[in-house]
């Protein structure tokens, strides 16, 4: 009995050191940021004074007053409407990857490219695409067209097109990728049923391929929607002087983040804006999952 309870303490020894890593990496990486975030958010932290004082909702208070932080929550909800637009766009690309067709697996490598190319990199090419005087876009409607084409970067009712422009390019690849996988596990039988029964194409795409696609597009809805919420990169390289477009016409609550704690230095009220997107995001992910019943095939 005694040797079994050894056993059973080292079985058990083992198991903790083996869950622990992941543990140490939640508690490191989230929970202690995101209780010191917490905590910041009710002081006037500033990286040039060391000293904090606790100041209550005043952080809270002050955002909501402010115009760069209404207009950086409208600019980010039009940037995620990218996101159903790229999975459509997807959808039929993999469609097309699911046939045998010459070149396959090169298109496929081509569209994957952008999503694992680095993203400073791209934003710099899109610079040069997009550039008034001598970008390749200007100069093909002025050969093409003879017409002048607009300051895409500056002008604020073109700026965030193209920022969408840059996100739907960038992740059409992977998306597709995600698409192929779900039509390759779909069973044959289920199309074969549908020939016998004298189902067209149109017919077995409505009723079998999008069904059995929606529990990816679910994924894809939830996972990317984050990921466009958080966009930084491209509002910075894209707009003039990385001031988030004129008019704050570009800035999304991720480079209103940055712009208050590393250009302001007002960490505290940094943290008070990153605290609310949370509550935002998360509020959005569970509408998402609530939605789901509604429309996500899970049956067989």
């Amino acid at each position: 009995m005694k040797k079994r309870h050894s056993l059973d303490r080292k079985e058990a020894l083992w198991a903790y050191i083996f869950i622990s890593p992941p543990i140490l990496q939640f508690l490191i990486f989230f929970a202690v940021p995101l209780g010191f975030a917490v905590y910041a958010s009710f002081t006037d932290w500033n990286i040039l004074n060391p000293t904090q004082h606790f100041i209550g909702l005043d952080n809270f208070k002050e955002m909501f007053t402010q115009e760069k932080f209404w207009k950086s929550f409208a600019n980010t909800g039009m940037l995620v409407f990218a996101v159903p637009i790229y999975m459509f766009i997807s959808v039929l690309v993999a469609l097309g990857y699911n046939r045998k067709i010459p070149l396959n697996n090169a298109f496929r490598v081509i569209y994957y490219l952008p999503f694992v190319s680095s993203l400073v990199a791209l934003t710099v090419m899109w610079r040069w695409l997009f550039n008034s005087q001598f970008g390749i876009v200007n100069n093909f409607l002025r050969a093409v067209f003879n017409i002048e084409g607009p300051d895409w970067l500056l002008d604020p009712k073109w700026i965030k097109p193209v920022i969408m422009l840059m996100i739907i390019w960038k992740m059409i690849g992977v998306s597709s990728i995600y698409y192929l996988a779900a039509l390759q596990n779909i069973p044959k039988t289920y199309y074969e049923a549908a020939v016998i029964d004298g189902a067209s194409g149109v017919k077995q795409f409505r009723y079998i391929t999008l069904p059995m696609l929606t529990p990816i597009s679910f994924y894809q809805l939830v996972v990317f929607s984050i990921g466009t919420l958080q966009t930084l990169i491209e509002v910075y390289m894209l707009t003039e002087g990385g001031l988030g477009g004129r008019n704050y016409s570009a800035g999304t609550v991720a480079f209103y983040i940055f712009d208050s704690g590393f250009r302001n230095y007002r960490m505290g009220y940094a943290c008070g804006v990153s605290l609310v997107f949370l509550i935002l995001v998360m509020a959005i992910t569970l509408i998402q999952f609530k939605l789901s019943d509604k429309w996500v095939f899970e049956g067989n």
